[in-house]
């Protein structure tokens, strides 16, 4: 065996994960899953043993809460040399992440690292639904029609830098927005847009909460903006 599965679960129904992340999961012999340091367990491999139809060795890689660039490499080497070691010993490993592996994902650094330590390896990467596509879903949401300009991006440090994306763009999708949510509200208040804008947090999951800028206020606090996702479209009348 030499080769290892990345999968994007989706943004939290497991009805929403994909047919051929299912079918390797079912033939994986053991399956890594993140768990952020401040969590008691993780919330990927809670979503996924919903659908296994038998129980699988999931094994929790803790990652802490820092910007520490060094202390994160250390974390993800660490790991890929645990998932290394499976892999070596025969065993077909999958690694598991919320929505999609490749946008904001640990996978990401993951896989840089796996393949420092082993360029040999063979990784195959299965997609997963994005949160802002299951969010524009549930309020059949368009993101983009003919000509026009999407961006998604990370809530920045400076709220005059995304007032600068909304104006060059004809939708933001605003992820990683955490404890910054009250500040986006205010900024999308103050350009008179928030009636265009709708959000969504913990879609598909216990605490699921979604809001339509026509239909009701943005009453929302700091610790909703984990697992949520804001869409804004300046121009939809």
């Amino acid at each position: 065996m030499n080769k290892f599965y990345g999968i994007g679960v989706g943004p939290g129904d497991p009805e929403l994960i994909t047919l051929k992340a299912l079918n390797v999961l079912e033939k994986a012999d053991i399956i890594f899953a993140p768990r952020a340091k401040t969590k008691e367990e993780s919330l990927a491999g809670e979503i996924v043993e919903k659908v296994l139809r038998k129980k699988k060795e999931i094994c929790e890689l803790e990652f802490p809460m820092t910007n520490n660039r060094e202390e994160l490499r250390e974390r993800y080497f660490k790991s890929a040399e645990l998932i290394l070691q499976n892999i070596r010993e025969g065993k077909a490993a999958a690694y598991l992440t919320i929505g999609d592996p490749l946008l904001y994902s640990t996978y990401i650094y993951l896989v840089n690292a796996l393949l420092e330590l082993a360029p040999e390896l063979i990784v195959e990467t299965i997609p997963g639904i994005p949160a802002y596509s299951a969010v524009a879903a549930r309020f059949n949401y368009s993101l983009a029609e003919k000509g026009e300009k999407i961006c998604i991006c990370p809530v920045p440090e400076d709220m005059e830098d995304l007032r600068d994306v909304i104006k060059k763009n004809d939708t933001v999708v605003v992820m990683k927005v955490a404890k910054k949510l009250p500040m986006v509200i205010a900024l999308l208040e103050e350009m008179g847009i928030l009636h265009n804008t709708i959000f969504g947090s913990h879609v598909g999951l216990e605490g699921e909460r979604l809001i339509n800028g026509r239909k009701e206020p943005f009453t929302l606090s700091e610790k909703e903006g984990y697992l949520s996702t804001i869409i804004v479209r300046k121009g939809k009348k």
